[in-house]
């Protein structure tokens, strides 16, 4: 277990909750994550909230995964949204799935044109694809080293 809430360990907790999962130990896998959330002050960031959500499909918990996901701190952001669509797909809630991507249109595009392809809204997930991000134009690297005003 890590030694601290940034302890040394903690970049392996994801793998460990996959084989928790994987070897048909769901609720082992959410103990220990509730043990980091105890160390942390009850605090759990998305980072180690999402693990939870699919030790918590496993564990037949689909809709208070959901419900957990929707009122979490975090929910309101694109790399939330990624994990609410995941939960809500799997539920059968596809429409809904996009309609969580669609709070955020610059970021998941092909996750979110997944979501339409599956609701037979092909043309909608084209254009989406199609679309290039809209990036401000760099500012010019050489504008401290120059001036205009004399002496030049």
């Amino acid at each position: 277990m890590p030694t601290g809430p940034a302890g040394a360990e903690d970049w392996i907790v994801h793998t460990l909750c996959d084989l928790y999962e994987s070897h048909g130990r769901a609720r082992d896998g959410l103990a220990y994550l509730d043990v980091l959330k105890a160390r942390r002050g009850g605090a759990e960031g998305w980072d180690f909230f999402a693990m939870r959500l699919p030790l918590m499909v496993s564990c037949g918990l689909l809709d208070e995964a959901i419900e957990q996901a929707k009122r979490h701190s975090e929910a309101d952001t694109w790399y939330a949204a990624w994990s609410l669509s995941d939960l809500l797909a799997g539920a059968g809630r596809t429409e809904e799935a996009a309609a969580v991507l669609e709070q955020h249109p610059t970021s998941n595009t092909s996750l979110r044109a997944e979501r339409l392809i599956d609701l037979g809204r092909i043309k909608e997930a084209v254009h989406i694809l199609q679309q290039r991000p809209q990036t401000a134009p760099a500012d010019d690297p050489w504008a401290a080293f120059y001036s205009t005003e004399p002496p030049f």
